[in-house]
């Protein structure tokens, strides 16, 4: 979570405005006023400081990603700052991922384009021969920004629960008194700005009409958010441990109107393999009909040399799976499991997540994992937990100092895959397994199973006999794999209340026998992470409680 500021392609050639707000992140300082007159003294200044909103999305590529703060990984290195988050030292004044400034900055900039710029006409340029164009580009900057605004908001509560809600453009002595809104309300408000927004953004981009830019918000972008935020807002950690049916109703109804426009125009997971999301070309990914809404990232090996294991030239290892998400990946139909050979007739998006034993990869060399292989331990910075991480990576990067090589990245913030799972939570949880109304038509198991019999999966379906208690234990097991890596699992254990379940990290430990075949062998780790029920929520930084005595710590910090 080295936290880069990456933008979405579109902005590669927008002009960058400079916003200076200190630790008053909320106001617009009198001394910018000249910056701020030219910033939307015309058309083209103004698009330009409508589209700088882009620039505060963020992605999830890093040397320790989120994952490694949950039970989907186990980082290598002992003292990256990721282990924070579960070995107690974690603080108001020993924080990490503190992205408040950040997203309050973002949130400045679009309350000061919805306020000072979005409604303005430019009437002196109506008799421009490309004023028409200009104009129609311009216009619909209004609901990009809202919507953003939205996502912003929900980065924030994700993080901390309660935040201030500030939607105007405030002055100093306001910004240091601002107090928080209760964390649902402000999530309520989401749901409804991006409802709002998503009647009046287009459902897709004349890029000729945008000056090629591709990658702005659309009514799907919105929609999703929308449906995912009233999820979030229905969950347990928002509602005493229970679900808020009224909230999960609209969240259903939310991912089913993108699950049908999706399906209307030809979009369906039985066309669409998991390979045609990941491990390759970042050009592929932004291209791929399941994606909603990326941020693609120029061309790098940053990822690879962060996530390659320590044995390979310019690998670092980093981000290694636990053998938890490896448990996860159901056995191919018609194959049962053998411990001796763990990793055969498994679920094919094991192999495109997971770098398991004797496998091809990186240099397109065996990983030789295995106590004493040049791949596993105790050679120092080998993978702690018997694998690497290859979701993401490109296996022929070559990261040697003569020859290296980049490839361009996608980070997806929505597809079709989660909507159909945001669905099938909402479903089940208010028709059973199997049940439908009139507003949810698709049963929560045949939505599922949409994810499951998705193409390249030769996995059995769900039961719809299952109890609703099992159907859910399956759900959040179905969830873990096919999310795997995308920053959903750790906001998952957060929501559903589990973390004091996921603390027990299990290895695979390999050993190579005399005759040359291997001996696996799980083991559970109890003792390296601890759970308080306070890290539900970050704690705010003491610097900002300093700031603003009105500000709360967080809930039990």
């Amino acid at each position: 979570m080295k936290n880069k500021y990456n933008k979405i392609v579109l902005l590669l050639s927008a002009v960058m405005l400079t916003f200076t707000a200190c630790n008053d992140f909320l106001e617009y300082s009198e001394t910018d006023t000249l910056n701020e007159e030219l910033a939307f003294s015309n058309l083209q200044r103004a698009t330009s400081a409508g589209l700088n909103c882009y620039t505060y999305l963020q992605d999830n590529f890093g040397s320790a990603m989120r994952s490694s703060g949950c039970d989907e990984s186990q980082y290598a290195w002992p003292a990256s700052y990721i282990h924070k988050y579960y070995n107690g030292s974690w603080s108001s004044f020993n924080t990490v991922d503190d992205q408040w400034g950040h997203f309050y900055q973002g949130i400045f900039v679009c309350n000061n384009f919805l306020e000072k710029a979005a409604d303005k006409e430019f009437e002196e340029y109506l008799y421009n021969e490309d004023y028409e164009r200009l104009y129609t580009n311009f216009k619909n900057l209004k609901w990009e920004v809202r919507a953003l605004r939205a996502y912003f908001y929900f980065e924030l509560v994700k993080r901390y629960g309660n935040v201030p809600l500030v939607t105007d453009v405030l002055n100093k002595e306001e910004v240091n008194s601002v107090s928080q809104t209760d964390a649902k309300k402000v999530l309520e408000w989401i749901a409804s700005e991006s409802h709002t927004c998503s009647d009046y953004l287009p459902d897709t981009y004349d890029v000729n009409e945008y000056s090629k830019q591709t990658g702005r918000v659309t009514k799907l972008f919105a929609k999703a958010l929308e449906a995912r935020v009233l999820l979030y807002a229905a969950s347990p950690l928002h509602n005493n441990g229970t679900y808020d049916l009224d909230l999960l109703r609209s969240s259903g109804l939310a991912s089913l109107s993108i699950i049908n426009t999706m399906e209307a125009n030809g979009v369906s997971l039985s066309s669409i393999e998991y390979s045609d999301l990941w491990n390759s070309e970042g050009d592929k990914h932004a291209k791929c009909p399941e994606v909603i809404a990326n941020i693609m990232k120029g061309a790098t090996n940053s990822f690879e040399k962060e996530n390659f294991p320590i044995s390979v030239e310019g690998g670092k290892t980093g981000n290694c799976p636990t053998q938890n998400l490896v448990d996860a990946y159901d056995m191919q139909s018609g194959f049962t499991y053998d411990p001796a050979n763990p990793y055969a007739n498994r679920d094919q998006r094991l192999q495109q997540t997971v770098v398991v034993n004797q496998s091809e990869w990186a240099y397109n060399e065996t990983m030789d994992i295995f106590f004493g292989g040049k791949d596993g331990l105790p050679n120092k910075g080998a993978t702690p937990t018997g694998y690497y991480l290859k979701k993401y990576a490109m296996k022929n990067t070559n990261l040697n100092p003569v020859g290296t090589t980049q490839h361009k990245m996608v980070w997806i913030l929505f597809r079709l895959g989660e909507v159909y799972l945001n669905y099938a939570e909402a479903a089940s949880q208010i028709n059973g397994v199997s049940g439908t109304d009139a507003d949810l038509p698709l049963s929560a198991v045949d939505a599922i199973n949409k994810v499951r019999t998705r193409k390249g999966l030769t996995i059995d379906v769900i039961s719809d006999a299952l109890s609703l208690e099992d159907f859910t234990a399956q759900y959040r097991k179905e969830r873990m794999v096919e999310l795997a890596f995308e920053d959903h699992r750790f906001w998952d254990v957060r929501r559903w209340m589990i973390g004091d379940a996921t603390v027990a990290i299990k290895t695979m430990k390999i050993e190579k026998a005399a005759d040359g075949s291997f001996i696996y062998t799980k083991e559970v780790d109890n003792s390296t992470r601890l759970w308080e029920d306070k890290y539900y929520f970050y704690p705010i930084n003491q610097s900002e409680l300093n700031i603003n005595p009105n500000l709360k710590p967080g809930k039990n910090w």
